[in-house]
């Protein structure tokens, strides 16, 4: 037991003992994957120019992974650890986590599925493929169950960009909405949902323009959805990891300067919509979510913007208060394409039509 298996044996006279019997000649092996195929990928060469991308992404230098990932209902998708939690057994840990870290290798890579890669294909050991509930939906009984599946890694993706609430409707006051988070909105993920053509809020308008039907975008039926437009064609090492989707991937389906891309006229109809949005009065509430009046009981105390766009920070946020259901749908479509980061570019004609139907129903 003290030899490697490269050392020589020497005997020691005297001691050596009677011949064994020879053992039966065991069964043929089969082909694995050789050392050279381990090296392509998990050399130091190969790996580099991966981190240096990923340190660049927004996975890395988010904001959000000190504060948001220590909490039970964040940790999901706002901790390494969390998340690898919830792929792993559907629930994070009880009252959340000592401390946060990004979503880094090992959140989304594992171990191979199959090691056979010329007859599989290369699986990157990427820790999940499978399909994923649409949040929203699953989460409420009156809605019809939702299954987001784009058969490949883009199902690892879908895990947290999609939204975490639904889209606003009237409770305890008739034809109105009580807005009583600063947070409101769709939350910081709802590229699934604007690509496949779900949650625009539009049941209070008089449409003037159709809204297109559910998986219609060109991104969603032509393409296999994330990975194929973020994370392919690299020419630079990263193998996509700065997530920035890279031009050569437009050129493939758009041609000539895929730089000039966007979905014409939404960004200034998005911008004029949310300078209405600022206009729109409300009524104050307290710190109890209640609805404040002036001291005679019955005018109400009125509250300017159901968003606002703050300077310092170079953001829009909501604006808590009691206002109109019409102006709160407006508002959640203009958070709805501000939060999902492409301008409409994942879904254009969807975008296209929540912005210019919030704007005819609120001018």
């Amino acid at each position: 037991m003290l030899f490697q298996c490269t050392s020589d044996y020497t005997a020691i006279p005297g001691q050596d003992g009677i011949d064994g019997v020879d053992g039966l000649d065991g069964l043929d092996g089969l082909d694995g994957v050789g050392v050279q195929e381990c090296i392509d990928c998990h050399s130091t060469s190969h790996r580099a120019g991966i981190f240096d991308a990923y340190y660049t992404s927004p996975h890395a230098t988010g904001s959000s992974w000190s504060y948001a990932g220590t909490r039970e209902n964040c940790a999901g998708c706002h901790n390494n650890a969390g998340f690898i939690d919830y792929i792993e057994t559907g629930a994070v840990a009880k009252d959340g986590y000592n401390e946060s870290k990004p979503l880094n290798c090992t959140g989304c890579h594992n171990v191979h599925r199959s090691f056979d890669f010329e007859t599989d294909g290369n699986d990157y050991a990427v820790r999940t493929l499978d399909p994923v509930d649409f949040r929203v939906f699953a989460e409420n009984d009156a809605l019809p169950d939702y299954v987001l599946d784009y058969g490949n890694a883009s199902n690892m993706c879908a895990n947290c960009h999609q939204p975490r609430r639904g889209a606003p409707v009237a409770d305890d006051y008739p034809g109105k909405y009580l807005q009583t988070s600063s947070h409101w909105g769709p939350h910081h993920g709802p590229q699934t949902a604007l690509l496949e053509g779900l949650l625009g809020a539009y049941s209070t308008f008089t449409l003037v323009e159709d809204i297109p039907a559910v998986k219609q975008a060109a991104h969603r039926t032509d393409t296999a959805a994330c990975i194929d437009c973020h994370m392919r064609h690299t020419t630079d090492l990263s193998f996509g990891h700065t997530y920035f989707p890279s031009r050569n991937n437009c050129n493939d389906c758009h041609g000539g300067n895929a730089q000039d891309l966007e979905v014409a006229g939404l960004e200034d109809d998005w911008l004029a919509l949310g300078l209405l949005l600022e206009q729109v009065v409300g009524q104050a509430t307290d710190d109890d979510d209640q609805p404040i009046f002036e001291a005679d009981g019955v005018t109400p105390v009125p509250v300017v913007g159901i968003v606002h766009y703050d300077e310092d920070e170079d953001e829009w946020h909501p604006q808590t208060g009691l206002f109109d259901l019409k102006y709160a749908e407006a508002a959640w479509n203009f958070l709805f394409i501000y939060e999902d980061k492409s301008m409409g570019i994942h879904n254009p004609d969807y975008a296209k039509s929540l912005i210019k139907n919030s704007l005819a129903n609120i001018q």
